[in-house]
């Protein structure tokens, strides 16, 4: 597979596609992406800021606004928790529309998958100890799918929680990273075993998705239908060279 990396501002792709035209594909529908959040942003400036659902029609508004919009109100947290998995989402769709079979577009470790072949995804959840142990392993009849990671520990985005890793899979990648925030909100407290399970009684109220799991201090939860699991060897080579640590949660 072809492979290229994008960065602009905020957005930092990692796209891997069986033809160079679904990456140029996906560079460019992220760029018009990007292009409307800007446009959005000047005319509502709470679509950016606030942190529950607006009450604005999804249809008035581009593709990527409108994945936004949904997804909140099905999370129950403010769009731009969608922000990053819904480019992903578009992009993934500019890359098939063009005739790449298989793609992923992973945006900081918020990842939109389609195609008619295996892929590995490991699981990066900062220094916990259940960070870089396990993997999933996304088979043809699980595609496509959405995987979003959100943390309160790891990267730049925004959870008022403490799980070092909320992992959520849909088939739609905007679902999946507004509810990984919505979740990941509740993983919190001393007792890491009690957040956890408001965590997975929180995943069960989001009806939506799939299925979901969550890593806070080398403990792990899972709730509803998941990619198979596998452990990593201890000596495995989890992250390989050509993947920064932000990256990590790719193995493919």
């Amino acid at each position: 597979m072809f492979d290229k990396r994008w960065e602009h501002e905020q957005t930092r792709l990692k796209i891997k596609s069986g033809k160079k035209e679904g990456i140029e594909a996906a560079i460019e529908a992220s760029k018009t992406a990007r292009k409307h959040l800007k446009d959005m942003i000047i005319k509502n400036p709470d679509f950016r800021s606030s942190l529950e659902p607006l009450s604005l029609h999804p249809d008035n508004y581009p593709p990527v606004i409108r994945r936004m919009l949904k997804a909140s109100k099905i999370a129950r947290v403010g769009p731009f928790a969608a922000v990053a998995g819904s480019i992903s989402q578009i992009a993934s769709m500019a890359a098939v529309k063009s005739g790449a079979k298989n793609i992923l577009v992973d945006n900081g470790g918020d990842m939109a998958i389609s195609g008619d072949r295996e892929f590995k995804v490991g699981i990066y959840a900062g220094e916990s100890e259940a960070s870089g142990k396990f993997s999933f392993s996304v088979e043809e009849d699980d595609l496509p799918i959405g995987i979003c990671t959100s943390s309160g520990t790891v990267g730049h985005s925004m959870s008022f929680g403490d799980a070092d890793a909320v992992v959520v899979v849909d088939e739609k990648a905007s679902v999946s990273d507004a509810a990984a925030t919505s979740i990941g909100n509740e993983v919190k407290g001393e007792d890491v075993e009690s957040s956890i399970k408001r965590g997975l009684d929180k995943a069960d109220d989001i009806d939506r998705i799939d299925g979901c799991l969550i890593i806070r201090n080398g403990h792990v939860g899972r709730v509803g239908s998941l990619p198979e699991i596998f452990s990593l060897p201890e000596d495995s080579k989890a992250y390989p060279d050509d993947l920064t640590r932000e990256d990590a949660d790719l193995l493919e």
